[in-house]
């Protein structure tokens, strides 16, 4: 491999290091619309599903009902089913991607969302949908005499319209009505439309004249970014519900590692557990790194390269496994998992070193390295593969959790100890292919 090539690799696979690392850690909205509508981005990091024992989830149970705007009363079920999807999907499009809703008994639905991180995760659950009420609009400042409600609303989105001559963008929800002639009717005389849910107002705005084209475009000053107009309209949609739901309980479950804190007075957010352990596996991985650099200087730097990937691909890999939860026996497994990836690299790193220092050329001694390492680093992650096929099969959810981590990750580390790295020590080694004193390798014996 030339010297021009391997640089270029180098960069090529750089970047794909920084596209991962910006899917595995940051949640984004996409710049663009696709249909007409904005959509965002969840990190690998943030669909990972944490236990509850490090984790606060939420629980609601709400009693599901037709109301009289609904003649066809023999269509309950499918109405049932169809407003606990959109909960789901309301929910999910805020970011809570471990939310499940269920049908219970003969006219109850079950909301619990999981993997609560921060108080504020809690508290926007909280103010989403633990009260949910019916959207109506009116004339006046009075709920009881609107002249439209959920069922004249046929879609509600959020829109940008960027400014050619500012760049600056402005934020938008449209609710756009089925009858516009009656929306036209009802508002011919302008002046202010107030939005209520049940009997609260949620908002009002200004209309110069009245309504004729069937839809309504409301700014505000909140609508710093996508994401919040968004919300917006997320809380416009759970006022369109198929059903009315009247919440008959709510709990929540804190998480088993960690003190409980009181907001608004009431529990709503737990344990810190699942962000501390993030924050520890992070410190793990720095000192683990300075580690590396410090022992092997330029072949540290390419083993943390390789590592990067690893974690990268891992989290993929873990937050795509629909039923995999990550309580702390899973978290304790995945850090385990980075230490033996560590491991396999430190093996033929070490090897290379002992040849090296026996007078052994360098690429030379990093090939011999490489083939002696194979058995050791096969045998280590069979042996780690079989105790997680094993352990998903325990009954208990803590050995299953560990048993996922045990199963995936050491596929993980087997792809880029024995591929990965392998393709980058063949790059190095075009760039510097005699000088081990750039590996902290020495000849002679010198730190054996």
């Amino acid at each position: 491999m030339t010297k021009t090539r391997s640089k270029c690799l180098f960069v090529v696979f750089a970047i794909i290091l920084v596209l991962c690392l910006i899917a595995t850690f940051f949640n984004f909205t996409y710049p663009l619309a696709i249909n007409g509508n904005y959509y965002s981005y969840s990190s690998f990091i943030s669909n990972v599903r944490l236990g509850e024992d490090i984790s606060t989830s939420v629980k609601y149970v709400y009693r599901a009902e037709i109301e009289d705007e609904y003649e066809q009363k023999t269509n309950y079920e499918n109405l049932r089913t169809s407003t606990a999807n959109a909960l789901q999907s309301i929910l999910q499009g805020e970011g809570f991607k471990d939310t499940t809703v269920t049908n219970y008994d003969n006219d109850k639905i079950v909301v619990k969302v999981g993997n609560l991180i921060t108080k504020d995760d809690a508290s926007n659950v909280e103010s989403l949908i633990a009260n949910p009420a019916r959207i109506s609009f009116s004339m006046s400042n009075d709920a009881s005499a609107a002249f439209a409600g959920a069922k004249d609303i046929s879609n509600v989105s959020a829109y940008d319209y960027p400014d050619s001559t500012t760049h600056a963008t402005t934020y938008y929800v449209m609710i756009r009505f089925k009858d516009k002639d009656k929306i036209a009717e009802a508002t011919k005389d302008g002046g202010t439309l107030y939005i209520f849910f049940g009997d609260t107002q949620f908002t009002s705005m200004s209309l110069g004249e009245g309504i004729t084209d069937g839809y309504i475009l409301i700014s505000s000053e909140a609508f710093v970014d996508h994401a919040t107009a968004n919300s917006y309209v997320n809380r416009i949609k759970t006022g369109m519900l198929d059903l009315k739901l009247t919440q008959l309980s709510s709990e929540i479950v804190e998480g088993s590692y960690g003190s409980v804190t009181n907001f608004n007075n009431r529990k709503i957010f737990g344990a810190l557990s699942g962000l501390l352990i993030w924050i520890a596996l992070g410190v793990i991985m720095l000192i683990g790194f300075v580690f590396l650099i410090v022992k092997y200087k330029q072949m540290g730097w390419l083993a943390c390269f390789n590592l990067l990937f690893f974690v990268c691909i891992g989290l993929f890999l873990l937050q795509s496994i629909p039923i995999a939860h990550f309580n702390f026996a899973g978290m304790v497994g995945l850090i385990l998992c980075l230490m033996f990836s560590a491991d396999s690299l430190m093996t033929i790193i070490e090897k290379a070193k002992k040849y090296y220092n026996a007078d052994t050329k360098l690429h030379i001694a990093f090939k011999t390295a490489q083939k002696e390492s194979l058995v050791k680093i096969f045998i280590q992650n069979g042996l780690l593969i079989f105790v997680g096929l094993v352990s998903i099969f325990m009954p208990n959810m803590a050995i299953q959790s560990f048993g996922w981590a045990m199963l995936v990750l050491p596929f993980v580390t087997l792809f880029t100890s024995l591929v990965l790295m392998r393709l980058f020590i063949k790059m190095y080694l075009s760039l510097n292919s005699f000088d081990g004193k750039k590996c902290n390798f020495h000849k002679g014996g010198k730190n054996a």
